[in-house]
């Protein structure tokens, strides 16, 4: 029986240190467990402060937003004023578009008889160019007849005084 007792002493001792080795163990994995929710916490209470810290901000940024509304109205009206703008814009723009598409064919008339008067131009070019020689051979020409024409007009002269004055005296040896 004294072996019994030692075997079961020994049992009882065996299991109490493969029980105080496990409780052990999970100790040191609760340690561990502990440690990384104490790091985690600190992380959480860092991050509470900061965001203690933007609320201590919301404050000013409200009273900003607030202050600032009226002009973010007035920006919002201008640009539904300037979209109106624009859409007038854009009617009178397709307006100016017909009108310019309506204007294309006469246009395109007014070209082609600017062409064709061009064309008739440059045809008419060279006989217009004949009649200006014709006309500076015949302004040569009255220049020649200029001298003679003078000289015919003063023997004119000349024979119409000489003829008046036979009319006026009595005529000899009659």
């Amino acid at each position: 029986m004294f072996r019994l007792s030692w075997a079961i002493a020994a049992a009882s001792t065996i299991a109490l240190l493969c029980g105080i080795l496990i409780v052990t163990r999970d100790l040191a994995i609760t340690n561990d467990i502990f440690k990384d929710g104490v790091v985690q916490a600190q992380t959480v209470d860092k991050t509470t402060n900061d965001a203690l810290v933007g609320a201590k901000e919301l404050p000013p940024a409200n009273a900003a937003i607030n202050q600032g509304l009226p002009e973010v109205v007035g920006v919002l009206d201008s640009l539904t004023r300037a979209d109106q703008t624009l859409g007038d814009l854009g009617t009178q723009l397709a307006s100016l578009g017909d009108a310019l598409k309506a204007a294309d064919a006469p246009l395109g008339g007014i070209i082609d008889a600017g062409a064709a008067a061009t064309d008739q131009a440059n045809a008419a070019a060279m006989p217009a160019e004949q009649i200006v020689h014709t006309l500076a051979d015949a302004d040569g020409k009255v220049q020649a007849l200029a001298p003679l024409l003078d000289q015919s007009l003063a023997l004119g002269q000349e024979i119409d005084s000489k003829l008046r004055i036979a009319l006026i005296l009595p005529v000899i040896g009659e």
